[in-house]
C-alpha cells in the first residue's frame, strides 16, 4: 500500500511539477515536500493536505486514501477561472480570494 508520500510525488510527476515549485504553489518548504515525499513525515495538518491538493489538482481524499472522487467536470467558465487562480503566485491568489469575496 502506497503511503501518502509516494501519492503525492506520483500526482507531481505527472503535473511535471518540481518540488521546489510544489512546495512554492501549496506555501510550504520544499524540503517539507522532500521529507513527505520520501515518507519521514506521514501525517499533515489538514490545511496543509488542502493546500497540497490545490496545487496538485485533486483532492484531499485522493491523497491520504487513494480513493478517487468521481466529481462532475467544472463547466467551462469555472474551469478557466480555477486554471487562472492556480497559475498566480500566492501573493496574488490572497487578493484574488478577497476580489471574489467582495463580490458577493
Amino acid at each position: 500500500m502506497k503511503h501518502i508520500g509516494e501519492r503525492i510525488r506520483a500526482r507531481r510527476l505527472e503535473l511535471g511539477l518540481s518540488q521546489g515549485r510544489l512546495a512554492q504553489m501549496a506555501e510550504v518548504t520544499a524540503s517539507a515536500i522532500s521529507q513527505i515525499e520520501s515518507g519521514a513525515i506521514r501525517s499533515l495538518k489538514n490545511d496543509t493536505l488542502s493546500r497540497l491538493a490545490l496545487a496538485l489538482q485533486t483532492t484531499a481524499l485522493e491523497l491520504v486514501a487513494g480513493l478517487q472522487n468521481e466529481a462532475t467536470p467544472l463547466p467551462g467558465d469555472e474551469q478557466r477561472l480555477l486554471e487562472c487562480y492556480r497559475s498566480l503566485e500566492p501573493p496574488l491568489k490572497d487578493i484574488a480570494l478577497r476580489l471574489i469575496k467582495a463580490l458577493q
